[in-house]
C-alpha cells in the first residue's frame, strides 16, 4: 500500500501534496481511459473562460461565418421569458439568434460545425476566418447550450444539430449528436415574420439561455451589439445588410475618414483630417541564415513565386487622421452631441486600428516603449495619453500577413513582430504619430490660452454681489486696506500679473500696470474657485493689485451640498449672490486684521475649526440627497456669468 491510497476522495486539495493530487485525481479515472488529446469537459469549461472580452466579441465569430457562407442580411434577435423564474426580469434576455441568409448547411456539415478545428476554409486564407474555432468557441463562452438550424436551397426541411455542455460527461469518448429535423424557435420565427423574412435557405445559431453575456436588458445588448458590429465590419456592411433587435447596423469609423460612415464631417467643414498615409509591400522570407525575417519590398524583382524561402508577401495599408479642436470632445452637458459620440468611440480605440481582410480584429494601445526596445531599432513611439483621443491611426492588411501580425485563432488580439515595429519606424510612422500628438499638445495649450482670456474679459463684469459690497464700502466710508504685512506680497503679485498681461495683449508694462490697478480700483471684491480636496470651505485672499478674491472650494462638501444646489431652487439665484455678499463681509474682515497673531488665530479656526466641521457635517447632510457632481460645479460658474450679463443689462437700462 502506498501513501496514495489511504487519501480520502473529498480531502481538500489544499491539505495534499502535489503527488496526492496527482492520485486523487488519476484515481477517478475510468480502468480503460484511452488519454485523449483533449479532456472533453475540463477543455469546455476553460474554454468558456477563455478569449472573449464581452458579448458583442463573441457574437463577431457568429456573424463572420455567416459572411463567410455568402449572406447578404444578417439579424440578431432576442428571446424575453414567457414565464419568469424567481428574481428575473420581464425586460431580459432568455435567448440570443443569429439569421443569415447564406448558403446553409448540408446535415453532417451541421454537425461537424459544432466541433473545434472543423473549418472549411483552411485552404483559403483571403477568408476572414480560417481556423475553425468560431461557432464552438465562441457560443460555449457565452452560453451551455448552443443549438445550429440550418437550411440549404432546396431542401424541405430545416435540420437542428446542438452542442449542450451540460451534458458532457468527465471522461470518455465525446461527440456532437446527430442531427434531426426541427422547425425554427418560435421567437425566431416570430422575428422573421414580423420584418417580412422567409427562411428559404442559411442558418441560424441560438444561444439557450446564455448565461455569460455581457447585458441582460434586451435595450443595452442591442446598443452593445450595434456600437460594435459598426466599427468592427465598417468596410464590409456596404455589401451586406446587418440588424440587431431591427434596428441596421451602419458603419463607423473609429478615425473618421470614411464619408459613407456615421458621424463622418468633410474637412472642409472642420472634419477629419488625413494627415498622411503608406502603401508598404512587404515579403516575408528567410534569409541565408533561414530565420524569418520581414522587408520592405522596393522592387517587383525581388518576389517570385517558386522561391522556397518565400513565406507570403502583400501590402500594408497605413494612414494617420488628425481631428480638429472639437471634433471628437468629451461633453459635460445632458444633450448629446456629433462630437460628444466620436468621443465614446474614440475612447475605447485609443491607439492603432488592425483590419484584416476588412474586418477590425483590435485597436492596440501599447506601443513598444522600453529602452530596449528603441535600442533594437522599435521605434520612438507616443505614449498613449489623453491626446491620443484626438488623433487616430489604422493599419489594414490581408489574411496572407497572419503570421506577421501574431493574429489568434478567435481573431481578437494581434501580436505583431518585432520586425513590423521596426519596418513602422524606419517608415517614419513613429515620428508622425508623435507629431500628431505634439499638435494636439500644442493646440489644447493655445486654445485653454484663448479660453483664460474669453474667461477673462467675462469675469471683468462684477458680479451683483461685487457691486453691492463695493457700494456698501461707499456708504460707510471704509473701503478695504491691505495691511502691512501683505502689501509686499501684493506689490510683487501685481507687477507678475502685469507682465503676464503685457505678454499676452502685446502692451508695455506701463500700460499692463494701469490696467491691473484700474480693475482692482473698479472691481474690489472678486468671487472666484478653487479644486481642494481636504481644503478650507472658502479662503481669502489679495489679488490683482489689491483686490479681495473669496475663494470657494467646489471639491468641499459647503459647494457640493448647499452652494451649487442654491441655483435649482426656485429665487435660488438671488439666495446665492446673498452668500456670496456674507463671504466677502467674512474675507473682508479676516484680510483687515493687523495684528498678526489675531489673523493667524482666524485662520486656524477658518481652516482647521469652521471648514472640518462643515466638512464632516455636510457629508452627513448629503447622504440624504445626491451631491452636486464637478459637472454642476462648472455649470453653476456658467449659470453665475449668465446672470451676470441680466444683471448689468438691467442696471444699464436703470441708470
Amino acid at each position: 500500500m502506498t501513501i496514495t491510497d489511504t487519501i480520502p476522495n473529498h480531502m481538500s486539495d489544499r491539505l495534499l501534496t502535489e503527488v496526492e493530487r496527482q492520485q486523487k485525481y488519476l484515481d477517478r479515472l475510468p480502468d480503460n481511459y484511452a488519454f485523449p488529446l483533449f479532456n472533453a469537459s475540463q477543455a469546455l469549461e476553460s474554454q468558456r473562460r477563455s478569449g472573449y472580452r464581452n458579448s458583442a466579441a463573441a457574437a463577431r465569430e457568429i456573424v463572420d461565418n455567416a459572411m463567410e457562407a455568402g449572406a447578404t442580411r444578417i439579424d440578431v434577435c432576442f428571446e424575453r421569458p414567457k414565464q419568469l423564474k424567481a428574481h428575473q426580469r420581464a425586460e431580459s434576455i432568455s435567448a440570443i439568434a443569429f439569421i443569415d441568409n447564406g448558403s446553409g448547411m448540408i446535415p453532417r456539415m451541421a454537425q461537424y460545425a459544432l466541433s473545434w478545428g472543423s473549418g472549411t476554409h483552411f485552404d483559403e486564407p483571403d477568408f476572414i476566418g480560417k481556423f475553425g474555432f468560431g461557432l464552438p468557441n465562441a457560443s460555449i463562452n457565452q452560453t451551455r447550450l448552443v443549438e445550429v438550424y440550418t437550411k440549404v436551397a432546396g431542401a424541405s426541411v430545416v435540420t437542428k444539430a446542438w452542442l449542450d455542455a451540460r451534458h458532457v460527461k468527465s471522461h470518455g469518448l465525446q461527440t456532437i449528436p446527430e442531427p434531426i429535423e426541427a422547425e425554427l424557435p418560435s421567437f425566431v420565427q416570430v422575428y422573421l415574420d414580423k420584418n417580412g423574412l422567409a427562411f428559404d435557405h442559411g442558418t441560424v445559431v441560438v444561444w439557450v439561455e446564455p448565461d455569460r453575456i455581457s447585458y441582460r436588458k434586451p435595450a443595452l445588448m442591442k446598443e452593445h451589439l450595434v456600437d460594435d458590429f459598426g466599427v468592427t465590419y465598417r468596410y464590409l456592411l456596404p455589401k451586406i445588410s446587418l440588424y440587431v433587435d431591427g434596428a441596421k447596423v451602419e458603419p463607423v469609423d473609429p478615425i473618421f475618414l470614411t464619408p459613407e460612415a456615421r458621424y463622418f464631417r468633410a474637412e472642409d467643414k472642420g472634419g477629419a483630417i488625413m494627415s498622411q498615409d503608406w502603401n508598404i509591400p512587404v515579403k516575408y522570407a528567410r534569409d541565408e541564415d533561414r530565420v524569418l525575417s520581414l522587408t520592405k519590398v522596393e522592387s517587383i524583382d525581388e518576389l517570385d513565386p517558386n522561391d522556397p524561402s518565400l513565406e507570403a508577401a502583400g501590402a500594408i495599408y497605413v494612414r494617420v487622421a488628425r481631428f480638429p479642436y472639437g471634433f471628437a470632445e468629451h461633453s459635460k452637458a445632458k444633450i448629446e452631441t456629433d462630437s460628444h459620440r466620436r468621443f465614446e468611440i474614440r475612447k475605447s480605440r485609443r491607439g492603432m486600428s488592425f483590419v484584416r481582410a476588412g474586418r477590425e480584429i483590435e485597436t492596440v494601445d501599447v506601443f513598444p516603449k522600453s529602452m530596449k526596445d528603441l535600442s533594437k531599432g522599435l521605434g520612438k513611439w507616443p505614449l498613449l495619453q489623453s491626446y491620443a483621443y484626438h488623433w487616430g491611426v489604422e493599419v489594414r492588411f490581408d489574411p496572407q500577413l497572419d503570421e506577421i501580425f501574431g493574429i489568434t485563432n478567435d481573431k481578437q488580439t494581434v501580436r505583431p513582430l518585432e520586425d513590423l515595429w521596426r519596418l513602422f519606424a524606419s517608415e517614419g510612422i513613429d515620428a508622425a504619430l508623435n507629431r500628431e500628438n505634439n499638435h494636439q499638445s500644442k493646440m489644447r495649450s493655445e486654445e485653454k490660452e484663448r479660453q483664460r482670456q474669453r474667461e477673462a474679459r467675462k469675469a471683468a463684469t462684477a458680479t451683483v454681489a461685487e457691486r453691492v459690497s463695493a457700494q456698501a464700502d461707499s456708504i460707510g466710508g471704509q473701503k478695504p486696506r491691505i495691511n502691512e504685512r501683505d502689501k509686499v506680497k501684493v506689490r510683487e503679485e501685481a507687477e507678475q500679473e502685469a507682465k503676464r498681461r503685457a505678454k499676452v495683449d502685446q502692451t508695455s508694462i506701463a500700460q499692463a500696470r494701469q490696467a491691473v490697478e484700474e480693475e482692482a480700483k473698479r472691481r474690489p471684491y472678486v468671487i472666484d474657485f478653487f479644486d481642494e480636496g481636504r481644503g478650507p470651505f472658502y479662503k481669502p485672499q489679495w489679488a490683482n493689485g489689491g483686490q479681495i478674491a473669496v475663494m470657494i472650494n467646489r471639491q468641499h462638501p459647503f459647494f457640493q451640498a448647499f452652494y451649487a444646489p442654491l441655483l435649482e431652487l426656485e429665487g435660488g439665484g438671488q439666495a446665492k449672490q446673498a452668500l456670496d455678499v456674507l463671504l466677502i463681509a467674512l474675507a473682508r474682515a479676516e484680510l483687515g486684521i493687523e495684528d498678526e497673531t489675531c489673523a493667524a488665530w482666524y485662520e486656524a479656526q477658518r481652516e482647521r475649526a469652521w471648514s472640518t466641521f462643515l466638512f464632516d457635517a455636510y457629508k452627513m447632510l448629503q447622504q440624504t440627497s445626491a451631491p452636486a457632481d464637478e459637472e454642476t460645479a462648472e455649470n453653476v460658474v456658467e449659470v453665475n456669468l449668465v446672470e451676470e450679463a441680466v444683471d448689468d443689462a438691467e442696471m444699464a437700462a436703470a441708470e
